[in-house]
């Protein structure tokens, strides 16, 4: 399956970025490359250079704005915490959409994750394979924001938007 056949299955991510307009800057993460020291013959060097730790989210974090987002029961009204920036187009639009997905069987979508790594400050990219009703199993690419919680990035919502207008 392509990320067509993912978006289409979370098309409530779709209605609502819709009408989103705007950039996302993602900022890239910088390290202090090492200082060249002299050492006496025959002392170790270091191979890697220290990085400073970075919270994470967990999968399970993850998952859950998935979940929330692909709730149907759960207006969008409710959801405006799970996509940075915000729901950009009429809640009801988006609530439609996540009710006619529903009604055809696509949903519920299971996720699981294989990697959670930094992408930049407050920023995670996540490797993920999910699955549903009407979808193999299938891998994608998102990134995660650490706004106050972890958001689905508008990036990520876009991509998956650009794949439901596709088909």
């Amino acid at each position: 399956m392509t990320v067509k056949s993912l978006a289409t299955g979370v098309a409530a991510v779709a209605a609502i970025g819709a009408a989103a307009a705007g950039v996302t800057c993602i900022a890239s993460v910088t390290s202090a490359s090492p200082q060249v020291q002299p050492v006496a013959v025959g002392a170790p060097l270091p191979l890697d250079p220290v990085v400073a730790a970075v919270d994470l989210p967990t999968a399970d974090q993850l998952a859950s704005v998935l979940n929330m987002l692909q709730d149907p029961s759960v207006s969008f009204a409710n959801k405006g915490n799970l996509i940075e920036g915000g729901i950009p187009v009429p809640i009801g639009l988006a609530d439609h959409e996540l009710q006619k997905a529903a009604s055809k069987g696509s949903l519920p979508l299971t996720f699981s994750f294989t990697s959670i790594t930094p992408a930049g400050p407050g920023i995670a990219a996540a490797t993920l394979q999910a699955a549903g009703p009407h979808l193999a199993p299938t891998w994608e690419n998102l990134t995660f924001v650490d706004q106050g919680g972890w958001k689905l990035s508008h990036d990520s919502a876009m991509t998956l938007i650009s794949a439901v207008r596709s088909h």
